[in-house]
């Protein structure tokens, strides 16, 4: 399945590398379709970035323990992408992560081209994310999935349905503080996909009943409250600054 948002992103040279980050090919176009003009890259950079030494493998680094990777929403709609940014990173690191455990792993074949298409979503928003983004406003992340056993299929499906619900759970809540069309057509392109991954998860831990889709609606978490449970997957030590106060609630409530 193919996504307008991916239509520019180049395929993985090598796919199930989850060292390879696949950049786009035309950032002006990106910054264009977003309606964000070239201002991105006028920006300072928001993040103390960690060095690739600062861990030593993604998998078993601690949480929190890395350099500060700040996000200031005092930039817009460009912290919401920075936000979406770093989703994107652990989710295709974590599917990445899936698909290389392949050899050694109880997933079926069926389920492999599953988890390979999956990954191959979550590599093209991640490239769409660092083009949009550019160098300046980048926010490269270390991810970390402590406990996550990748030759485990029961184990793999419950991580991912925890790491998509997340995805989703934080796209939902911050696109209320979006102001630009564009760039809210852009993320609810991306969010839809998610949907679908989440339900799909679902689908292959209980198939063929209701727990493809368990209710009428997502959850909806205002950004302090993502950014708790993003920061279990992250080595960095996240913070988010100049968070609106205001937040309007999703149907389910709880955000």
């Amino acid at each position: 399945m193919t996504d307008d948002i991916t239509r520019d992103v180049p395929s993985p040279d090598t796919p199930g590398s989850f060292a390879e980050r696949p950049r786009a090919t035309s950032r002006r176009g990106f910054l264009r379709a977003l309606g964000l003009g070239g201002t991105i890259a006028a920006l300072p950079r928001l993040v103390v970035a960690c060095g690739s030494d600062s861990v030593t493998e993604p998998s078993n680094g601690i949480p929190g323990t890395g350099e500060p990777l700040l996000i200031d929403f005092a930039s817009g709609d460009v912290a919401i992408l920075q936000l979406a940014s770093v989703i994107e990173q652990i989710e295709a690191e974590f599917y990445a992560r899936v698909v290389a455990a392949f050899a050694t792993s109880n997933i079926t074949a069926s389920e492999q081209t599953v988890f390979t298409e999956i990954r191959d979503h979550e590599l093209g928003h991640r490239a769409f994310l660092d083009g949009t983004l550019g160098a300046d406003a980048a926010v490269p992340a270390t991810v970390t999935f402590r406990g996550v056993n990748f030759s485990d299929r029961a184990a793999v499906l419950t991580a991912a349905r925890a790491v998509e619900d997340l995805g989703i759970e934080t796209y939902n809540g911050a696109a209320q503080y979006l102001t630009g069309p564009d760039t809210l057509l852009a993320i609810a392109k991306i969010v839809s996909v998610e949907g679908r991954h989440s339900s799909t998860i679902r689908d292959l831990q209980e198939p063929k009943n209701g727990a493809f889709s368990p209710a009428a609606s997502d959850d909806a978490w205002r950004p302090t409250k993502a950014a708790a449970s993003i920061q279990s997957y992250l080595v960095d030590k996240l913070g988010l600054v100049n968070v609106p106060t205001t937040f309007v609630e999703g149907p389910k409530g709880g955000g």
